[in-house]
């Protein structure tokens, strides 16, 4: 009977480190994401190129690194895709580096746009999450699905899991419940999920906004010197603004 007894206890011992195993939170790290973009989505509009859409890939793919600790993140290139995409241009927002200071409610974008080089800093964007019941799982984690409108028009959805406690995301999106691993804009025919999640420490120097010669501005002044460069591009400009300003 003492036997049977500690063999019991032995495993309700190891069914509550398993447990706790299963709900622990991460509070720093590196999340690697995938962006894809759809491109034959995309120039559905320009004609000239149906002769040649058989040569070009459905999807332009480049990763990025999300670093994360103390309520604020950095989000960066990644590791390097060999990928020229005939009769494009390369896209050079996979450059961009974002900073966001999650607990001051504040963020800083160094941002190429055409041959200039922008800091554009700024409050947080405030987004209102619509929570919904669907899950999903993405790089081994539960992920709750949440709907939002951003820019006034520009319909997002967005998967978070409560597992990461800083309340991030991939580009300037975040301010939900946990961390944002997922991301999927149909207006702009793009989509970024994580890959993996790795418990490391980030350095030091991968925390803080970026630095450097930049033309400063903010969100506002960005948009303004957009809309003036590209007042006569159609509705391609208009999707050009929008894309730069997420």
């Amino acid at each position: 009977m003492t036997t049977f007894k500690t063999l019991m206890l032995l495993f309700c011992m190891l069914l509550v480190k398993t447990g706790s195993a299963q709900t622990q939170f991460i509070a720093s790290g590196r999340i690697e994401f995938e962006k894809k973009v759809n491109i034959h989505k995309e120039i559905e509009d320009a004609h000239w190129l149906d002769g040649v859409k058989d040569k070009i890939p459905k999807y332009r793919t480049s990763y990025h690194y999300l670093y994360f600790k103390d309520g604020k993140t950095l989000f960066e290139k990644g590791k390097e895709v060999d990928e020229k995409i005939p009769f494009m241009d390369d896209d050079r927002s996979v450059e961009d580096v974002i900073y966001t200071d999650i607990k001051q409610g504040v963020f800083a974008k160094k941002q190429n746009v055409f041959d200039e080089t922008f800091l554009v800093s700024d409050s947080i964007r405030r987004i209102k999450w619509q929570m919904t019941n669907d899950v999903m799982t993405i790089a081994g984690f539960e992920c709750h699905k949440a709907v939002a409108i951003i820019l006034d028009s520009v319909y997002v959805i967005g998967f978070y899991t409560d597992q990461i406690t800083v309340n991030g995301g991939p580009l300037s999106l975040c301010n939900l419940p946990g961390m944002i691993l997922g991301i999927a804009v149909p207006r702009m025919n793009m989509s970024i999920f994580a890959t993996k999640v790795e418990m490391i420490e980030p350095k030091p120097e991968k925390m803080i906004a970026p630095l450097g010669k930049m033309k400063k501005t903010d969100y506002k002044g960005l948009s303004l010197q957009l809309q003036k460069a590209l007042s006569d591009w159609g509705s391609y400009g208009k999707k050009y603004i929008l894309s730069s300003m997420l």
